[in-house]
């Protein structure tokens, strides 16, 4: 299989969830913006990036500028535009939450994109979205050892780069998750417990969706995936650290949502709907199985760290590497069970792709979780 293959699946997964052109949506933005007493000056246009998105399977996603005249002077604003799509990947999405914990860590003074606005009842696009500041940067990819920012410079900022990643997780858990979406983070998962409602939740997204209704022939093959990480579901159970007072974790810090300015200093962290009161160094194991998930199929790569790096930098900038154990197990497992999903996304012809991801997700967590076979 050639890593064409991979980027190729890539971008079925993330464009499977995003909406179609729609002739009428530049009206209803400008409509919207144009409403903002805060956008500075009369709108005389709006024009919508056309461009493929290369990133971004869980929300929709606009890119647009808009013309300003504020008394005779012009002026353009680079905006973005996400909103929900309806439980089209996950089916516990919640997109005002997001809204309100982006404007308070970016308040913070967090590398976090400048929420403005909330389109809490979906005039937009029929359901809720935001609108947030466009980070003038290059736009990160879904396959980032192919493409974006990670390719676009030599081995060492490469290495460099990503070991920012890193310490910027250290600076995301550092942060009290108090005040941002109190409501919210307490009844995410359920009842009982934070780290046995992060769990549960996961769980019901995997039960949602792994097998698909109709498995036909690959009938089996969702049955080993489900039935490892529930095995692994069970396992984090059994041994979470509950004494732990919660921090606030991202969710989904995968190297593909970091933004970069040209000194290779991380300007955005991206994608705050899967955050929730966790432990935080699940994020740097969900981090590391990340890079080795996008080298699998990539071209040979120079300057990717080793993952002893990415945890030495993160506890210089942390302090801290507590309950690695248990940490490691549900950071890979959270990846597991999303890749999962969105593998079992893919068209027949890519059924290698899925098969092969599935088979190095397993040997990574059977050398985790005893009682998985390899």
């Amino acid at each position: 299989m050639s890593d064409s293959s991979a980027l190729q699946a890539s971008r079925a997964i993330t464009g499977a969830t995003q909406s179609g052109d729609d002739d009428d949506l530049a009206e209803r933005l400008r409509a919207f913006v144009a409403a903002r007493p805060d956008i500075g000056g009369t709108v005389e246009a709006l024009r919508i990036d056309k461009g493929r998105r290369s990133a971004g399977a869980s929300s929709g996603t606009v890119l647009f500028d808009v013309d300003l005249d504020t008394d005779g002077r012009k002026s353009t604003r680079r905006l973005v535009f996400r909103y929900d799509l309806g439980g089209a990947f996950f089916s516990q999405y919640s997109l005002s939450p997001q809204f309100t914990i982006m404007q308070a860590l970016h308040a913070r003074g967090l590398p976090v994109p400048n929420a403005l606005w909330l389109d809490a009842d979906g005039a937009v696009n029929g359901k809720p979205g935001l609108f947030m500041e466009r980070i003038e940067a290059i736009a990160p990819s879904t396959m980032p050892f192919n493409e974006g920012p990670y390719m676009a410079v030599d081995a060492a900022a490469r290495h460099a780069m990503l070991l920012a990643a890193a310490r910027t997780l250290a600076l995301v858990h550092a942060t009290s998750p108090e005040g941002l979406a109190d409501d919210y983070f307490a009844r995410r998962g359920g009842s009982g417990d934070y780290l046995d409602r992060e769990i549960a939740w996961n769980l019901l997204e995997l039960r949602r969706t792994i097998p698909p209704a109709d498995a036909g022939a690959k009938a089996e093959f969702y049955r080993d995936i489900r039935g490892t990480l529930e095995t692994v579901g069970r396992w984090l159970t059994d041994h979470a650290p509950r004494h732990r007072v919660p921090e606030l974790a991202h969710g989904d810090a995968n190297i593909s949502n970091f933004m970069y300015g040209e000194d290779g200093r991380v300007i955005a962290l991206l994608d705050w709907e899967l955050s929730h009161p966790g432990v935080g160094e699940a994020d740097l194991a969900y981090q590391i199985a990340g890079i080795a998930h996008f080298a699998l199929l990539a071209p040979p790569v120079d300057g990717i760290p080793t993952a002893d790096e990415m945890i030495a930098a993160y506890c210089e900038a942390r302090g801290k590497l507590d309950d690695w154990d248990f940490a490691h197990v549900l950071g890979e497992w959270r990846l597991a069970v999303f890749a999962s999903m969105g593998m079992s996304r893919l068209p027949p012809e890519l059924e290698d792709v899925e098969r092969s991801y599935w088979a190095a997700t397993r040997q990574r967590l059977a050398a985790l979780v005893p009682g998985i076979a390899t």
